[in-house]
C-alpha cells in the first residue's frame, strides 16, 4: 500500500473531504464541541471529552474519549497536580494556533521545521479573592509569541502566522463577544 505524504504531518485529504462535505451542505460547518466535568473533591475536576457534533448529529469517530484533570495551585486551594482552568485556556489557544499554522503552511506549500507557540495570560486576582470588587475577575491581558522555522521565505512564514491571527477559532472566541446561556439543575 502506498504511503501518502502529509505536508507538515497534516491530514490534508481529510481536510479536503470535510471542505467538500461543507460545500455540499453548509450545515455541516455548524459544529458543537462538548466537555463535561465531575467534581473529584477540593478544587479538582475530571473533565471528559467525547463526541462532537456537526449539524446536531454525532460527527466524531466511535469510541472517542479523552479525560484530563483540572485543579488549582495550592495558593488557590488546590493540590497543584494538574493544570488550572486558565492554563488550559492558554493551552487551548496554543493548540489552536499550532494546528492552524501547520495546516495553513501545508495549504500554502510551506514546509515547517519548527513551530512553537507560547501564550501568557495576565490576571489581577484582587477581584477573584474578594479583596477589591472594582477589579475585573477576567483576564487583564493575553500575549502570544509564535516562533517558526521552515524552508520558506520570512514573508511566507509570516503569512501563515498572520492568517491565523485572523482565523483562529479560539483566538476569535476570546476576542469577540460571545452569547452565553446557562441552566441550573438541583438533584433531589
Amino acid at each position: 500500500m502506498e504511503t501518502v505524504k502529509l505536508p507538515n504531518g497534516v491530514d490534508m485529504p481529510s481536510v479536503g473531504s470535510y471542505v467538500d462535505a461543507v460545500k455540499e451542505n453548509n450545515n455541516n460547518a455548524k459544529i458543537s464541541f462538548v466537555a463535561e466535568s465531575n467534581w473529584k473533591g477540593g478544587t479538582k475536576a475530571e473533565v471528559n471529552v467525547k463526541e462532537f457534533y456537526a449539524d446536531g448529529s454525532p460527527a466524531s469517530r466511535p469510541g472517542r474519549q479523552f479525560k484530563f484533570n483540572v485543579t488549582e495551585p495550592s495558593q488557590l486551594g488546590g493540590a497543584d497536580d494538574a493544570p488550572n482552568p486558565v492554563e488550559l485556556l492558554a493551552g487551548a489557544l496554543c493548540g489552536c494556533l499550532t494546528a492552524g499554522i501547520a495546516t495553513n503552511s501545508a495549504m500554502f506549500g510551506t514546509e515547517l521545521e519548527k513551530l512553537n507557540v507560547k501564550v501568557k495570560v495576565d490576571f489581577n486576582l484582587m477581584g477573584v479573592l474578594g479583596l477589591d470588587r472594582s477589579v475585573n475577575n477576567g483576564a487583564q491581558g493575553l500575549h502570544y509569541t509564535v516562533t517558526l522555522k521552515g524552508k520558506a521565505s520570512k514573508e511566507a512564514l509570516q503569512r501563515t502566522k498572520e492568517t491565523l491571527d485572523r482565523k483562529s477559532a479560539i483566538l476569535n472566541t476570546l476576542r469577540n463577544p460571545l452569547n452565553i446561556t446557562t441552566e441550573f439543575i438541583v438533584e433531589e
